[in-house]
């Protein structure tokens, strides 16, 4: 995605969270004492670093747990314009389907909130990339980083957000082969978000999965980002 919004003339950071604990393989212990607030901190940090260096609050692009985060920052008031990617939900907006839980069957099974957990290799493929060619199944999950576990347990629990502190344009995607995070639950967020202060719009992809990051059809949601982007950016 980041060369499509690069080429329509964005500058781009992909900060990736506490890049020392959440690792490919033989995790920290220490990872698994972080919680949501942790990671969201870590994120709101970054945010105010760009501002800092940029002299403006960036637009944020979220996806799945990033798409939470993202939620989180717009509640704080620290970016400009949103996009919820495939986001996980906030607490009134879940929807736990049998899809779901194959996905993060190991950390079910597990309920160990003292771990640190990387989704199964079987979960991932079914629900994370089953709409990407399976020659490249290996090496997408041989990229994916362990969670702690108890950012996992924090999100089960529910994540509120006020919906009524967003007042910056939102856009939420949801795609209807999603195992991950449905389309359903997702259609949620994106009816939450439509009344707030400034209603956030919505966007469907039938035919895209949750790797609608990087899979068939991913040119045209990161076509249409960049015309939402265009067409809500706060003026200079």
């Amino acid at each position: 995605m980041r060369v499509g919004f690069e080429a329509a003339g964005w500058n781009c950071d992909a900060p990736t969270l506490f890049p020392d604990q959440r690792v490919r393989d033989s995790p920290p212990a220490s990872l698994s004492d972080l919680g949501l607030d942790d990671y969201v901190k870590f994120m709101a940090d970054t945010v105010r670093r760009i501002e800092s260096e940029t002299g403006s609050p960036p637009a944020v692009i979220g996806h799945s747990m990033g798409g939470l985060i993202a939620q989180c920052l717009v509640e704080q008031g620290l970016v400009s314009q949103a996009v919820f990617l495939t986001p996980a939900q906030p607490k009134d907006c879940s929807a736990v389907t049998l899809s779901v839980a194959y996905t993060f069957l190991n950390i079910l099974i597990s309920r160990n909130r003292s771990k640190a957990y990387k989704v199964w290799e079987s979960g991932f493929r079914y629900g994370v990339l089953n709409e990407v060619p399976s020659r490249r199944h290996a090496e997408i999950y041989a990229d994916a980083l362990y969670d702690s576990g108890k950012v996992y347990g924090d999100i089960a629990d529910g994540i509120e957000i006020d919906e009524t502190l967003f007042t910056i344009p939102t856009l939420t995607i949801a795609a209807g082969a999603d195992r991950a995070t449905p389309a359903k639950a997702v259609r949620k967020v994106g009816q939450k978000y439509a009344k707030s202060p400034v209603a956030g719009d919505f966007l469907e992809y039938p035919n895209n999965a949750h790797w609608i990051v990087d899979e068939p059809g991913t040119d045209k949601v990161v076509s249409d980002i960049v015309a939402w982007l265009a067409k809500t950016k706060p003026a200079a």
